[in-house]
């Protein structure tokens, strides 16, 4: 189930409204499975590794690591116009039950030009170029990750 907020919160009390929802639903925080975030430019590396750091440290004060890893998918949009003035949480996805044979649905991730495992500017594809051949190949990089993400998880 995904839920847009009306009015997004700072991404620090969406926390305090994800588990409101949860809670008023009978289910537990485990059952948060994305977050989606505007923020109010692109981060620099240094800046998404300081943020990445704090959101992280919020995550495992809900005990949401498995076997070391963060199962929460999350976004991070830093809209053109109207950007907001700090990160902010504009929707969040958690699990249902469900009474009926539906076929199962699932969130993954989105994913940016970094290679993943690199936090680091060189990582980045076709670092610095917009031209339209650079943007085929960040285009096709990013493809390729969600590709092999939903095949991982079943999807297709």
């Amino acid at each position: 189930m995904r839920a847009t907020l009306a009015d997004p919160l700072p991404w620090q009390s969406g926390f305090d409204c994800v588990e409101t929802q949860l809670r008023t639903l009978g289910r537990d925080r485990h059952a948060l499975c994305a977050m989606e975030l505007r923020s109010p430019a692109p981060f620099t590396m240094q800046g998404f590794i300081d943020f990445n750091r704090k959101y992280c440290d919020a995550l495992a004060s809900w005990n949401l690591y498995v076997n070391g890893d963060n199962p929460v998918a999350r976004t991070n949009v830093a809209p053109v116009k109207c950007p907001p003035n700090n990160v902010m949480l504009h929707a969040f996805s958690y699990t249902i039950k469900t009474l009926d044979d539906r076929s199962p649905t699932l969130v993954v991730a989105g994913a940016g030009e970094l290679r993943e495992g690199h936090l680091n500017d060189d990582a980045i594809v076709r670092r610095g170029k917009v031209d339209p051949c650079a943007m085929y190949a960040k285009a096709a990089y990013v493809m390729d990750v969600m590709e092999e993400r939903l095949t991982g998880l079943g999807g297709t």
